[in-house]
């Protein structure tokens, strides 16, 4: 079996930088779902593999932290792994290090493996071997439920395109993620970078569906925002704009 620890390299291109020639939160995910991938491919466990199965892989938390964000050009290196499983879980863990070996992001996921035909989750321990995992958390986080959003003080509307959708056809995990950023205030996000992220995906978006992105302060988090230094937190939501379901559940810090 391929080893448990994967290790890919990135350059952060111009296009997956911001205005201020950084790399956009967006694209530092897309660095660690195309390592996750390639490792998975490796592991015998990928998309096409559970394919053949009449399965797949669906990503259901994320809870990321960015301790710096690397500048256009720099090279970067993502380190993945299997790092635990729970019932119907499979958790996989990320480290991002710069080219000085320091640590520029944590983060972990878990994910659930879904029958195709039947729409429904499957056991882990019955799917994956025993030893498909590297006892080892970057970020720790039970994955309790983040808190809903109340009134939401900004809405944006969106409707899926061809090029959101994933392998699966569905909303690919990270255009969720730049919806709800698209709903802060212009204010916060000319000045502010998100440094940490929590994702909850609750339902599939598809091809032409109208979604609406919310976001609001989380009133937990008042006192802090109303001192301009410190972190501000924002929960966030997607939901379809035409039944109401809510397809995405967030929250984000800034600073």
């Amino acid at each position: 079996m391929a080893e448990l620890l994967y290790r890919k390299d990135f350059a952060v291109h111009t296009y997956e930088s911001d205005f201020e020639g950084r790399a956009r939160l967006v694209s530092l995910l897309n660095f660690l779902q195309d390592a996750a991938g390639d490792h998975a491919t490796l592991l015998g466990w990928s998309v096409t593999d559970l394919w053949k199965k009449k399965m797949t892989w669906v990503l259901s938390r994320y809870h990321v932290a960015v301790r710096r964000y690397p500048a256009w050009g720099e090279r970067i290196e993502v380190l993945t792994w299997p790092s635990g499983r729970h019932g119907f879980f499979a958790l996989r863990d990320f480290e991002v290090c710069d080219g000085e070996g320091s640590t520029v992001l944590v983060g972990t996921s878990s994910w659930m493996v879904i029958d195709i035909e039947r729409k429904q989750p499957l056991k882990i321990d019955e799917i994956l071997p025993s030893n498909f995992v590297l006892e080892k958390r970057s970020l720790s986080d039970d994955f309790a439920p983040l808190p809903v959003l109340g009134t939401a003080e900004r809405e944006v509307p969106f409707v899926v395109e061809m090029n959101h959708l994933d392998l699966n056809k569905h909303v690919n995990n990270a255009v969720y993620i730049q919806w709800a950023l698209e709903a802060v205030p212009e204010a916060v996000l000319t000045r502010r970078r998100p440094v940490e992220l929590e994702v909850s995906y609750r339902a599939e978006a598809f091809y032409g569906d109208a979604v609406l992105s919310r976001a609001g302060v989380d009133p937990g988090a008042v006192t802090a925002a109303a001192d301009s230094s410190a972190r501000l937190v924002f929960l966030h939501q997607i939901v379809n704009a035409r039944t109401g379901a809510e397809l995405t559940r967030l929250r984000t810090g800034w600073e």
